[in-house]
């Protein structure tokens, strides 16, 4: 019999964050990752921007979250080694005059000078882009190297013994008030971190996950030295050496990691109205990102099963909301604090049956 303080089931980057966070806090951990499984962490964009869309609306909990994650991920960066997150800004250029006028309007209605500067001068852009009535550009944007994070925190778990390599079986788990027993392992708390496979999960697969695919290109531009991340419909991120990624798609339909002529098309048309260099394709990748009905992460426990949690449901945002939400779930654990009602899964209880 071994004993354990929790077991996390799922090595994406939300169990990654949570079994890193418990190491630290010198909790006895085993975490369960089948290596079968496509992973949507292995090809994640992971941008974080504070303001987007059509109408330039701030981010959920913008402050909350981007008040935390620069200091988050580089204190990450210096605890594990290696360089994965990057903080290069984003560029979103004037399509038309039409369309100048109204960021302009928007901008000043949103009061979003603190998180916008408009940008006449685009002579560092017009090398590679059709850019002629300048743009808005963000500093508080970026992107992280999510499957270099994940492997790093893999390391650790591997060097202090806490990672398991196959399937985890529901069909073995015994919950006890207590405790639960799985298989030779008694443990005080399960956490499952399973992305998208979590609508497979008996326990939790109440809650009304919405998984969309994404599918982003991997390119090589000539003498690329653009700093930012350029987002006109869709996005070109600068991973350095003349490489690039070029996304993302949505697709609520054939819910699989296969790439497709149809993104790849959609991503080249709308990218190629801005974008005046050539773009060498590498690779496609696809992923399943782990949304959700209502847009809002689930946290919190399982409402029969008090030694059961969940943490799950951050889809497009996953780099900006896990780590607030990981101090959410362990402060809620170890101190009965009180979780975000907008992520809380209370807010599904209603629908467990």
């Amino acid at each position: 019999m071994k004993t354990y303080d929790f077991i996390i089931v799922g090595n994406g980057l939300a169990g990654s964050l949570i079994a890193n966070e418990l190491l630290n806090r010198g909790q006895k951990i085993i975490v369960f990752q089948d290596n079968s499984l496509k992973s949507s962490s292995s090809v994640a964009g992971g941008m974080v921007n504070p303001v987007t869309g059509k109408y330039l609306a701030k981010t959920w909990l913008h402050e909350e979250l981007f008040g935390l994650l620069f200091e988050y991920y580089r204190t990450l960066e210096n605890e594990l080694g290696g360089s994965f997150f990057h903080q290069t800004g984003l560029f979103r250029p004037f399509s038309n005059p039409e369309n100048k006028k109204h960021f302009l309007n928007q901008i000043e209605k949103n009061r979003l000078e603190d998180y916008l500067e408009v940008i006449e001068d685009v002579t560092e852009f017009q090398k590679h882009f059709k850019i002629e009535l300048g743009g808005m550009f963000t500093q508080k944007a970026g992107w992280c190297d999510v499957p270099l994070l994940v492997s790093r925190i893999k390391e650790k778990l591997i060097k202090n013994e806490a990672l398991i390599e196959e399937n985890f079986d529901y069909s073995l788990l015994r919950t006890e008030e207590e405790r639960v027993n799985y298989k030779n392992i008694f443990v005080s708390k399960i956490i499952f971190c399973e992305g998208f496979y979590a609508s497979k999960n008996p326990y939790f697969d109440w809650l009304p996950f919405n998984p969309v695919k994404g599918e982003t290109l991997i390119g090589e531009i000539e003498n690329y030295n653009v700093k930012p991340i350029v987002n006109q419909g869709k996005w070109l991120m600068p991973l350095g050496n003349n490489k690039v990624r070029l996304g993302a798609t949505y697709s609520w339909h054939s819910l699989d990691f296969e790439p497709t002529e149809k993104a790849k098309d959609e991503l080249l048309a709308t990218m190629n109205k801005v974008l005046i260099s050539d773009f060498k394709i590498e690779d496609q990748q696809a992923g399943i990102r782990p949304a959700t009905k209502d847009r809002r992460p689930f946290v919190g426990v399982h409402p029969k099963y008090k030694n059961l949690f969940i943490f799950n449901g951050l889809g497009t945002k996953g780099v900006s909301l896990a780590p607030y939400f990981t101090g959410q779930l362990l402060d809620f654990i170890f101190y009965q604090k009180d979780i975000n009602p907008e992520a809380n899964i209370e807010r599904h209880y209603s629908l467990y049956s």
